[in-house]
This record gives C-alpha cells, structure tokens and sequence, in this order.
C-alpha cells in the first residue's frame, strides 16, 4: 500500500510539466497578447496583471521554511533549506508529535535519497496558463475571482493538466492571488492502473510584504478514484510555516 501511496502521490505531482521544447514566453507578455493594451481597462485590470505577473504556486528560491504534513491522521515535520548541499536540505524535526528518533530519522533519510533533490515540486507553473481563457467569475470590493485552463504545450505526455480546471482568488486591494483550486473536470485515467474520479488541489499564500514577496501558507489534495481496481481515497495537507532566507 506503500507504493501505491508513493505512485499516487507522484501522480499528483506530474501536473506540472516536466520539461518544455523551449522556453514559454513570460506570462505578462501573453497576456498583454490576449489583451490588447486598447481594450486593457476593461478587459483585464491592473491587479490582474500585477497578481499574475507576481505569482508563483511554489516556494520562491533561496527561501527556507519548516513544513507540516498530515496523511492519514499522520503528522510529520520537516524543515528545508536551500543554501545546504542536496542530500542535506531536508531535515527530519517531528513524528507523530514527538521529536524523531534515531531509527526515524534514518528512515527518513532513505526515503529521501530515493527522492528527487530540492523543494516540493510544484502542481503547474504559472506560465502554463493559457491567459486567453482567463474569465471573470465573481467580484466584490475586496477580491476577484477567475476561472482559467492551461496552454495545450504544457500538457505532459498524459496530457493532465488538459483535464484540470484552475479557478484564482485574487486580492484586488494588495494585488496577488490568495488562492488557486485546481480540479478535474472529469473522471480520467492518467495511466491505466489509475482511475480518478475526483481531484482537487489547493493552496493559500500570504500577503506580500515590503521584505518578502507572497508565499505559501497551506495547500491541500483531495484523491478519490481507483488503483489496480482497488478503491482508494486520500486527503493530503501540507502547512508552511518559519520562512526565513536561506543561509
């Protein structure tokens, strides 16, 4: 069940691209193609460009922070820091509550050899959105809110982010996304093993500040489909916290 955990939870991943034939245009400059600088007051404001041309569903680099993770009723915490060599850049701090043990800690380790070095991969890049389906849902005072799809060229070879609808919370007074949920819009099969019928990610960021730009506070993945016929379901949350410079 371990590896089927492991499989699905790189499913969840892959929704970004893995690589790219060549480099996307800046996602400000395709916008200002789907919105012609004529028609730009109204079609698309000033805090749409800023939030979008500011956003970034990972963790900035150089940036260092401690993450908590609950999976099925389990907490682990771990602090990771960019400025240390690969093997030395995620550390083990709690499990289940308590300080990790010996053994803990060496598990830990193993399990994350075995793992692509660095952060957190991210679900999409915001230069995987297509900037002409961007469309105004709902607006207030305070926030906006705009559904979009992703570009067809940054579909991986399953093609998932094709099958995935993102809607954006924007704060219009502080101009940044507060929010992002990515769902499927339909059951799908990224591989054959795998049926999923319901996904749903999301993240929150901060505010910007005069120090720091906008950066993660918490995100969450709801899973709920087949593997190998079998039914399986999982919840994932994932709380961000002590960010700091790296050094």
């Amino acid at each position: 069940m371990l590896r089927l955990r492991q499989f699905l939870f790189s499913v969840l991943l892959s929704l970004r691209t893995s690589a790219r034939a060549t480099a996307l245009p800046p996602l400000i400059a395709l916008l200002s193609v789907a919105f012609p600088t004529t028609s730009a007051s109204a079609a698309q404001p000033d805090y749409l460009h800023t939030a979008l041309a500011n956003f970034s569903p990972e963790v900035p680099a150089k940036w260092a922070y401690t993450l908590t993770t609950e999976r099925d009723g389990k907490q682990l915490v771990e602090r990771f820091n960019p400025a240390k060599s690969p093997a030395e850049q995620w550390t083990l701090l709690r499990m289940e509550g308590h300080a990790a043990t010996t053994a803990e800690t060496e598990k830990y380790f193993k399990y994350k050899a075995s793992q692509a070095p660095g952060a957190m991969q991210a679900t999409f890049h915001k230069d995987d959105i297509e900037p002409g389906t961007l469309k105004l849902t709902h607006e207030d005072a305070v926030h906006a809110e705009y559904t979009c799809s992703f570009r067809e060229q940054s579909a991986n070879a399953d093609k998932m982010l094709s099958h995935l609808q993102l809607v954006l919370s924007i704060n219009k007074q502080s101009a940044f996304v507060e929010n992002f949920r990515l769902t499927l819009n339909a059951p799908y099969s990224p591989v054959l093993t795998v049926k999923m019928n319901e996904l749903v990610v999301t993240m929150d960021f901060s505010p910007p500040e005069p120090s720091r730009p906008s950066l993660p506070s918490r995100s969450s993945s709801h899973f709920k489909g087949r593997i190998f016929l079998v039914p399986f379901e999982e919840n994932i949350s994932y709380q961000y916290a002590d960010f700091a410079p790296a050094s």
